[in-house]
């Protein structure tokens, strides 16, 4: 419940509702396929994919791509990533894994400097 209210107080600071941010292997017909947080390095991508609704004015979108390690989230990339004005839009970013990525990531949506949301994801053999 407790989250319910954090993602309810998030969605309503922003000029658009998140109604959905998810990892996944695919993405066919702009829809997530294979929906996961656990991935292995025989798989060829992790995508993060969002659906946003109601959006108010054009905006860039950040897509923060990072791996923990050493004690420590280790920024991989920044992908950014335009959200037009409308009823609704639906967008993703996705990294290309590689056998040496093994281990505990996060991928992070911010507008501007604040968080939109996260979500982390682990890649093993």
């Amino acid at each position: 419940m407790k989250k319910i209210l954090i993602f309810l107080l998030i969605t309503l600071s922003f000029s658009y509702q998140l109604k959905e941010f998810v990892t996944c292997k695919e993405i066919k017909n702009h829809i997530p396929v294979n929906i996961t947080d656990n991935f292995t390095t025989k798989d060829k991508k992790v995508y993060a994919f969002t659906y946003f609704k109601n959006i108010e004015t054009n905006k860039t979108i950040d897509f923060i791509w990072e791996k923990y390690a050493n004690n420590q989230w280790n920024l991989y990339a920044d992908i950014k990533l335009p959200i037009f004005k409308g009823s609704r839009w639906r967008t993703f970013s996705y990294i290309t894994i590689r056998p040496f990525f093994k281990g505990k990531w996060r991928i992070s949506l911010f507008d501007g400097n604040k968080t939109i949301a996260y979500k982390d994801f682990n890649i093993s053999s």
